[in-house]
């Protein structure tokens, strides 16, 4: 498994005090690091071999040998761009020429979708499909920011012949969480995957053995605990967040994946829904 960078980076905000410490000397001496011995790492980084240890597990490596591993081949290939987009958004002027604004918005979400490919995890993809695939009924559930996304699931899936609903209020969702049954499936889209109500409900749900799937940041939070599927995206936006719409682009992005793969297997449905919007009118005129 390689991307060992964009890991690091995508998972910094959700480290311990003491892993994040490791993260950030990784980040600053790579070259270095590559030729370190785990003791080595550690009374450089000021840290302990068990906690590097823990800093591997958690970017999901089998262990140190494995991390070492792809974090040289993320060294070696320049997988990072020749700009660092961390930095970038770290340092978006308060004044900028709108040239500039162009370049960095326009950087920063396709380097966002970039991240998100090299992240995303097929398998979990796959366990999704086939679960709404399967479901006899879909509940959705999103809240702010995540509203616009989740109406295009609806959107989407109605074309399909998915039957699914969107909860956009923490009542309805607890609501309908409750009353949820095991043939039923549940979406949860949170960018930062801490959203209250929504983790509210998909706790319920969880209880009532119903397949959750989360679409979230990539990172440890309280709803990739909560949810037994998991798809996680890009986390950039540690600094030009209230300006930028990179959490629905990426969010969109999975939704987009999930559609797809999603008409591969109901090609049938996606005809009807066409042919409803293709016909000749009694008069002669196609609509």
């Amino acid at each position: 498994m390689n991307n060992c960078i964009v890991r690091i980076n995508e998972s910094l905000d959700s480290f311990s005090k003491q892993v994040a410490k490791v993260a950030r000397y990784v980040l600053d001496h790579q070259e270095e690091v590559i030729q370190m011995t785990i003791s080595e790492l550690a009374k450089k980084s000021k840290s302990s071999t068990a906690t590097i240890v823990r800093f591997a597990t958690l970017l999901g490596f089998k262990g140190y040998r494995d991390f070492i591993k792809s974090l040289y081949h993320d060294v070696v290939s320049n997988t990072l761009s020749e700009d660092n987009i961390y930095e970038i958004d770290g340092k978006m002027p308060k004044e900028s020429t709108i040239r500039q604004t162009i370049d960095i918005v326009s950087k920063l979400n396709i380097e966002a979708l970039i991240s998100t490919l090299k992240i995303v995890d097929e398998k979990c993809v796959e366990r999704a499909v086939n679960a709404i695939n399967e479901a006899k009924h879909v509940a959705i559930y999103a809240l702010s920011g995540s509203l616009i996304a989740a109406q295009d699931i609806v959107f989407k899936f109605d074309r399909l012949g998915i039957n699914c609903r969107l909860y956009d209020t923490p009542h309805s969702q607890i609501l309908s969480a409750a009353g949820l049954n095991s043939d039923e499936v549940a979406i949860f889209l949170s960018y930062s995957g801490e959203t209250k109500d929504i983790i509210a409900a998909a706790e319920l749900a969880a209880n009532r053995r119903v397949k959750c799937i989360s679409i979230t940041k990539y990172g440890e939070n309280s709803l990739t605990k909560t949810c037994n599927i998991n798809i996680q995206h890009s986390s950039l936006g540690r600094g030009f967040r209230s300006f930028s719409t990179r959490s629905r682009v990426v969010q969109e992005n999975i939704i987009d994946i999930i559609f797809v793969a999603l008409a591969q297997r109901r090609g049938d449905q996606l005809k009807k829904y066409y042919q409803l919007f293709d016909y000749t009118a009694p008069n002669g005129t196609k609509k």
